[in-house]
């Protein structure tokens, strides 16, 4: 039930007005592929990428970037574990290869909150994480703060 009061954390607007300036999922790591479209030099296939793969070593906390509630909690194929924030204004944050999750569907999460920790994709030890706007991809590295992960 989205009209309960208890919801409303913080202005209208809020997630857009932080826009280049959120704080990254992590506090470590680099980001080993970016979002958007990537063409393998030798099978000449192009794969989407939703989000962006940090690599990190497995058991990193991982933190909500702004404040949210819990909307989801799953398990996908090529995703592990994950866990979705609802944020104002039909933004959506999603974190993914999860090892631990330490939160709970409906739990409303203040910005740095711990969600879990970080775990094991095919590729190796990373997180993935997605910003939404409704129904539209957002390339995550044009809202998070513009440095790199692995600078504290």
């Amino acid at each position: 039930d989205r009209s309960t009061g208890s919801r409303e954390r913080s202005a209208p607007g809020a997630f857009d007005a932080k826009k280049g300036r959120l704080r990254w999922p992590v506090s470590q790591g680099r980001v080993v592929a970016r979002f958007g479209n990537h063409e393998n030099p030798s099978l000449h296939t192009v794969t989407q990428n939703p989000g962006i793969d940090i690599s990190v070593a497995s058991g990193t906390s991982v933190e909500a970037i702004t404040d949210g509630e819990v909307s989801l909690i799953s398990w996908l194929p090529s995703y592990g574990n994950l866990v979705i924030l609802n944020h104002k204004n039909g933004f959506r944050t999603v974190y993914a290869h999860l090892s631990e999750i330490t939160v709970n569907e409906g739990e409303k999460l203040s910005e740095g909150d711990r969600i879990g920790t970080s775990g094991e994709a095919l590729s190796g030890p990373m997180l993935h994480f997605e910003i939404w706007k409704d129904r539209d991809k957002q390339d995550p590295e044009d809202w998070l703060k513009p440095r790199g992960v692995s600078q504290k």
